[in-house]
């Protein structure tokens, strides 16, 4: 059985093989960094603040990845990034799974749970996208490509279908649910 970290860094190698599917068919090494890079602070700071958040509950928290949407994943990124030019990422890496001794957290603190995540996610993908207007060429191309991969992880992440975030966070609140998506929704297709 392995553990947390062992599943989390293999399914940041994944996740970067996938979304630095174009760079590996240029062989552009430096967009592949970029691609772990951009990798690490959504997929990584994605799952830990689902965790942390859990755990400041008292829950139990810890990230399990799936192997097989893993593997999807990084198929379907380098299959549609030669066929089309640029990777289509079906982020399904696997979940951080929370345990309780006492029951289901209520449907408030998991609506939070799910919630931080996509919110780390939006922030992260503000944060470098901002910060990719104010250098240039070839940084801001990478600043850019870090958080347009931030912002499709919340966007992915808040559609309402189960197990993802969306059908979490909609089933405590629609209004809740709609703020997020919407504004995940315009900061993706507006700023990319």
């Amino acid at each position: 059985m392995h553990g947390e970290l062992f599943d989390l860094l293999i399914s940041w190698a994944a996740l970067t093989l996938a979304f630095g599917a174009s760079y590996i068919i240029q062989r552009n090494i430096t967009g592949l960094e970029v691609s772990a890079i951009a990798v690490a602070t959504a997929f990584i700071f994605h799952e830990i603040a689902h965790r942390e958040v859990a755990r400041r509950y008292g829950l139990i928290a810890k990230y399990k990845a799936w192997y097989m949407g893993l593997a999807l994943a990084v198929a379907l990124a380098l299959i549609t990034a030669k066929v089309i030019g640029r990777p289509f990422v079906l982020a399904a890496p696997g979940a951080v799974v929370i345990f309780s001794y006492f029951g289901p957290p209520p449907p408030q603190v998991s609506a939070k749970i799910a919630a931080a995540g996509p919110l780390a996610n939006i922030i992260i993908g503000v944060l470098f996208s901002i910060a990719s207007f104010t250098t240039g060429y070839p940084w801001n191309v990478y600043l850019s490509f870090i958080g347009s991969v931030n912002l499709w992880i919340a966007f992915f992440n808040l559609i309402p279908v189960p197990p993802l975030d969306g059908s979490k966070i909609m089933r405590y609140s629609f209004t809740t649910w709609l703020a997020l998506f919407i504004l995940a929704m315009v900061l993706f297709f507006v700023i990319f």
